[in-house]
């Protein structure tokens, strides 16, 4: 392992330092849009389907304004600019229709059906979550385990 960097993890690749990496489906989108020498691969394994959510916390004071703001993101029309400038997937179907055949054929962003089927959303690890905590703490402080 060369680079642990949750926050970019496209530079490294983009940059030539490393030939492999693992990056978010954004950033994967982002590096094939910009060279097609860049490849979308899901292990063989499977891997977490991506989630993003809004949430409005049940103390909200104003939880009528945040409904509105939802409602206005949730228009096709601005949910499709925010595809353009962030190419996740869009879970906004009437969003997704005004997408080009290019965004849309984007495996980082819409990978094909045979693949989304080896994902899964993320489950209780239950006693295995001290040790994989463990695990990833040892992987960002160089391997250097207790």
């Amino acid at each position: 392992m060369k680079v642990y960097d949750s926050d970019s993890p496209k530079t490294a690749l983009k940059n030539g330092d490393v030939d492999i990496g693992v990056v978010w489906s954004g950033e994967g989108a982002i590096l094939y849009n910009e060279n097609k020498k860049f490849a979308y691969v899901l292990p063989k394994e499977g891997a977490h389907l991506f989630v993003d959510n809004m949430a409005i916390p049940k103390t909200a004071t104003h939880p009528q304004n945040a409904h509105l703001f939802i409602n206005y993101l949730l228009r096709p029309e601005v949910s499709k600019k925010i595809s353009d400038e962030f190419p996740y997937y869009n879970p906004n179907s009437a969003a997704r229709s005004l997408l080009s055949p290019e965004q849309l054929a984007n495996p980082a962003s819409y990978p094909p059906a045979q693949e989304v089927s080896r994902m899964q959303t993320f489950r209780d690890l239950g006693e295995q979550s001290a040790a994989v905590d463990e695990l990833v703490t040892q992987i960002k402080a160089g391997g250097k385990g207790k």
